[in-house]
């Protein structure tokens, strides 16, 4: 039977614990150097894509559409991580599936590592404050690479954008993207 040593004990690991612990914090951009400039008070998304990856080349009908959508309210922003794809391959991508979003490469994957992005496709939400709102996969239309639904029924990118643009709660902040893996060779 426990006494109270063993609960004055337990409480005093506990606060250790969370005197010690990581604070849980979304804020992204502590290192003001990788910050965009160019979002001024509008909340962010970074899509990390690769033109040679299937997925993305699918994802591009839902991203743009979603920038047809959300474009005015929020920045959107194509990084494609590595110093795999020049100017060329990247220019070939935006005309081939019309992409009207900027796509911006980042060679030396910094904001790649930054952001903890680890696929392609991958969705990172931010707010206006650099918190982050939602990171992962777009949809569930992939449950696997070569498995898919015939359509997404969870849109978790759009429900995510939605709730942040009506200052709601967004419930489910974090899913493991489903893609290629983020690589520079």
């Amino acid at each position: 039977m426990p006494t109270c040593k063993h609960y004055i004990g337990l409480v005093l690991l506990i606060s250790w614990h969370l005197s010690n612990a990581q604070p849980i914090n979304d804020s992204v951009f502590k290192d003001l150097a990788l910050r965009p400039a160019v979002h001024a008070g509008q909340p962010v998304l970074f899509v990390f894509l690769s033109p040679e990856c299937p997925l993305c080349q699918n994802y591009t009908v839902v991203l743009n559409k979603l920038d047809r959508q959300y474009g005015r309210k929020i920045k959107i922003y194509g990084i494609i991580p590595g110093r795999t794809y020049g100017k060329a391959e990247i220019a070939g991508f935006v005309e081939k599936y019309k992409i009207d979003y900027p796509l911006m490469a980042d060679p030396s994957m910094r904001l790649c590592r930054y952001l903890q992005a680890s696929a392609t496709p991958e969705a990172i939400l931010l707010s206006a404050g650099d918190e982050l709102i939602y990171k992962g996969a777009i949809d569930n239309w992939y449950t696997a690479l070569g498995k898919s639904r015939i359509k997404a029924t969870e849109n978790y990118l759009q429900d995510a954008i939605d709730r942040a643009l009506k200052q709601e709660r967004v419930y489910l902040k974090r899913t493991i993207p489903v893609g290629c893996l983020i690589n520079d060779f």
